[in-house]
């Protein structure tokens, strides 16, 4: 489970980046989509740092803990991106199948995460 997790977090940590660049890239700030502008940014940061701390944990570098709060994150945020991929193509009818793409991959790095966490804890209180 922590070799998808790791792969997971290097492509999704890749993707992250990609919208932060992507989002940075428009010319145009608008202060009414300021705050959305500011959420994105935020979560593909946060989105960055659950990737970086995945590869850190499995080094021994840091706790487990970090790793299970992140991957519960990833797994609430998959499906919220999710509905709201739905919604965009619904109002707009602008499909967004990437978007779509990557929170199926957030959803199953955060799982990946969580059950190897759970694995490695079952099997050292096992000995």
């Amino acid at each position: 489970m922590k070799t998808i997790s790791i792969f997971l977090a290097l492509i999704n940590s890749l993707f992250a980046g990609f919208l932060i660049a992507l989002d940075l890239s428009y010319h145009e700030v608008h202060l009414g989509n300021l705050w959305w502008s500011f959420l994105k940014l935020s979560t593909a940061t946060l989105i960055i740092v659950i990737g970086i701390s995945t590869w850190l944990e499995v080094m021994g570098l840091i706790k487990v803990g970090l790793v299970l709060l992140g991957g519960l994150f990833l797994v609430a945020l998959g499906p919220a991106t999710i509905m709201w991929a739905i919604h965009l193509a619904l109002t707009t009818g602008n499909v967004e199948y990437n978007m779509v793409i990557f929170s199926a991959s957030l959803i199953i790095q955060g799982l990946a995460s969580l059950l190897g966490a759970a694995g490695e804890t079952s099997n050292a209180t096992a000995s």
